[in-house]
């Protein structure tokens, strides 16, 4: 298997299925699907391939998220309700995509969501058909359960920090009410996503986990199977509702174009999968007016209904320094770096944050509507030398997470120029009840942070944070930020408004499929990468069934 970034030197234009996109999900169906020797498959990706530390390195991830590196650079739209600002959209731009620079957090989300998702109509997609799926992604290191895959191609293991931090936050969650989890991600039925858990993370054998390295690294010598890096996918072109040609710009901002023989599979996301079709000419009559190109497809839907998790930081000071503080001395790092990047071993495998929590709001829900990140470190931290200091102040916080947003936004063209960013406004918590949810989260955060078993960790005298509500709210629009969970901007529904029908076929287009975030009809219950796997399995298994229809 050839991984070239010259469209010249691919050995076949001829292909069954063709994919866009080699984040989570295109690695996974291009893996799955290739499984079959008599399918060719094509990957497109605009990234390259990256082995750097950084990212196989856990603790790398830090110095990713602060460099921006191997990102899209993508920003929203200046935020009316977030005063005016613009947020950060991380999204990775390389074989392996986002799960290539993410928190490494694996979380499936609540049996619940996906229940609602064929309560909306989406058959198919309750969580008794989906479980297997989720299986299928997982090699889970943890305690073995029935529920709970073992021989799946993603590593995913419990955290391994030993910092005594947490055994405060769990006393802390027991003496405020919450229960323990076991695993957040194999409930017994009818148990209802809530309480506080040792983190779930795509780490094997001291590296991350990758959609690349589970899916794609282990399989280079599938003749049927071809990569094509470096690569911008402009548009689609269609004909006879079928699509016909792509529309490419290489590296060097040449222009090819490549023949569709078999199935076109969107999976670039959730900003840039509406994009493409956008530029394609499917899509918002007014939008694509706006950004001078025809319209072939009338889909009002496409780019809408944006939704992310937000969240923000409340962070406090710490009165010991803690084991990361400890590992991060210059000697210390400047060897146990290396040692991680060599042979996976030692601190720098390890992420400092280590734990989750999940809570409703009302006894009547069915999903928590809020989740609990945690970190044992600042954002400030750095190696340091005690001939020179005694090191950063360190830190540690909690960050509530708003799941089931009430607002949403859209994802827009703004010109006929495929390689100009498309427009995202998110309309972040500009519906009056996220905020109150919101207050309701960071109230939950404070009072476990107010529990007895957390004064021996917390060296701050007074709050880190407004107390009163009017100062509180104000404090949350210039600080919230997303959690990186984008979705629905190409839905899928029974209803023809929406872009995709429940098998993820594109509307209007008879060989077109679109698998990644962007079809959620609904949130999950946190973190999404886990997710989008799934919807990757799930449909590499319809699509290499006998009775496929495409």
């Amino acid at each position: 298997m050839p991984i070239v970034a010259n469209f010249e030197d691919l050995k076949s234009l001829t292909f069954d299925f063709i994919i866009v996109g080699g984040g989570s999900a295109g690695c996974a169906l291009a893996s799955r699907i290739s499984e079959d020797s008599t399918c060719s498959v094509l990957l497109v990706e605009a990234g390259s391939l990256s082995s750097h530390p950084l990212i196989r390195v856990p603790i790398g991830v830090g110095k990713i998220w602060s460099r921006r590196l191997f990102d899209w650079r993508l920003n929203s739209s200046k935020t009316s309700s977030l005063n005016h600002r613009e947020i950060e959209l991380m999204r990775g731009k390389l074989l392996g995509g986002s799960s290539s620079i993410n928190a490494m957090s694996y979380v499936r989300g609540a049996p619940a969501d996906f229940d609602g998702w064929r309560d909306a109509g989406c058959d198919g997609w309750s969580f008794e058909e989906v479980e297997p799926f989720f299986r299928k992604v997982e090699n889970w290191t943890g305690p073995q359960t029935s529920r709970r895959g073992i021989d799946g191609p993603v590593t995913v293991s419990p955290a391994k920090s030993t910092d005594i931090l947490y055994d405060a936050w769990f006393k802390a969650a027991t003496s405020c009410g919450y229960e323990v989890i076991d695993d957040y991600n194999s409930l017994p039925d009818w148990v209802p996503l809530e309480g506080f858990a040792r983190s779930q993370q795509t780490i094997g054998n001291g590296y991350r986990v990758t959609a690349w390295s589970a899916y794609l690294a282990k399989h280079l010598q599938r003749s049927n199977l071809h990569i094509l890096t470096d690569t911008h996918v402009a548009r689609v072109k269609l004909k006879n509702n079928q699509a016909d040609e792509l529309d490419l710009v290489t590296r060097r901002n040449q222009h090819r174009s490549l023949k569709i023989g078999g199935t076109l599979i969107l999976s670039a996301g959730a900003f840039h999968t509406p994009h493409i079709l956008m530029q394609s000419g499917i899509g918002s009559e007014a939008v694509l007016k706006r950004a001078n190109i025809p319209m072939l497809i009338k889909s009002e839907d496409v780019g809408r209904h944006y939704r992310d998790h937000m969240a923000v930081q409340i962070n406090f000071r710490r009165k010991d320094k803690g084991e990361f503080h400890y590992n991060m001395r210059l000697d210390r790092i400047g060897f146990n770096f290396p040692r991680a990047a060599l042979f996976g071993k030692g601190p720098a495998t390890k992420l400092p944050g280590a734990m989750h929590g999940f809570a409703r709001l009302s006894p009547r829900a069915l999903v928590p509507d809020i989740q609990f990140l945690f970190r044992g470190a600042p954002k400030h931290a750095a190696p340091w030398w005690p001939l020179i200091s005694s090191g950063y102040e360190d830190g540690f916080g909690i960050r509530p997470v708003l799941l089931h947003p009430a607002s949403h936004g859209t994802v827009e063209a703004l010109s006929d120029d495929p390689l100009k960013p498309p427009k995202i406004d998110g309309r972040y918590l500009n519906e009056p009840e996220d905020i109150e949810r919101m207050l309701e989260g960071i109230e939950i955060a404070m009072t476990l942070a107010d529990a007895p078993a957390m004064k021996e960790f917390i060296a701050d005298k007074q709050s880190p944070i407004p107390s009163d509500r009017k100062s509180r709210i104000e404090w949350i629009r210039q600080t919230a930020v997303t959690a990186h969970h984008p979705c629905g901007t190409c839905r899928m529904s029974p209803q023809n408004s929406a872009p995709l029908d429940t098998d993820l076929r594109l509307r209007g287009v008879d060989n077109m499929l679109v698998v990644d975030a962007s079809v959620f009809p609904r949130t999950i219950s946190g973190n999404i990468n886990a997710c989008v796997y799934m919807l990757a399995e799930k449909t590499a298994a319809m699509l290499t069934s006998p009775s496929r229809e495409l």
